[in-house]
């Protein structure tokens, strides 16, 4: 009989990991914050962020996670308001694309222009991204002050209080799980993106009733 190469090992055990039910404390953990009345996944994120860059255009993870979901289940995304320059302008930049639904064009030409092209300086450059996508600013200032845009930014701002990432790309399900990024499948791209889809499509259905774990400290 052959002997198993390390390489073999170590993609029979990514396998069986990827197969097996996600476990507590591994790839997500419990809070002790109250389940949200309806299925949810939500992202947090920031056009300033590199990690959260690469996860998006390279992982295509949000796009991954939502073809995973039970029908009905969409991914919130909400952009950290204090993470970089003009972290506020973009925020509200963010709120201006869902009230437009120009998530994904939007998305990626800010990514774009903050990571690639390092050319968003002020919100006229902000602006100026939307014009390229059909949104001039007279419609992007009126938007941004409209009702939608508003109430868009009132829940950044609640979700962003109730969950307190504290790092990103941070995905949570159902205002209860917390999917843990270091315990998924790491041996490619694609295993890692497609690992956290699965975990998220877990969860989803998972009891959200369940009791957060409390460390106590012994001596």
């Amino acid at each position: 009989m052959a002997a198993e190469t390390p390489a073999a090992k170590t993609a029979a055990t990514a396998a069986a990991a990827t197969t097996a039910k996600p476990q507590v404390d591994k790839q997500y953990t419990v809070l002790p914050t109250l389940p949200s009345p309806e299925k949810q996944v939500v992202e947090f994120f920031s056009f300033n962020c590199p990690s959260c860059y690469m996860f998006e255009t390279e992982y295509h993870g949000s796009q991954v996670i939502s073809q995973a979901l039970p029908q009905g289940v969409n991914v919130k995304r909400y952009h950290l308001l204090d993470f970089g320059p003009l972290a506020m302008e973009l925020s509200e930049a963010w709120a201006v694309a869902n009230v437009l639904d120009l998530q994904d064009k939007v998305s990626l030409a800010l990514y774009q222009a903050v990571q690639r092209d390092h050319k968003i300086q002020s919100v006229d450059d902000i602006k100026a991204v939307f014009a390229t996508l059909g949104v001039d600013a007279a419609t992007y200032d009126k938007t941004k002050d409209s009702f939608l845009a508003k109430a868009f930014m009132a829940h950044q701002v609640d979700a962003i209080k109730e969950l307190k990432p504290n790092s990103i790309p941070a995905v949570y399900v159902n205002n209860k799980f917390y999917i843990d990024s270091q315990g998924l499948d790491k041996t490619s791209n694609e295993a890692f993106v497609q690992d956290y889809a699965r975990v998220a499509a877990y969860l989803v259905n998972l009891n959200p009733n369940v009791k957060a774990k409390i460390k106590t400290e012994t001596n």
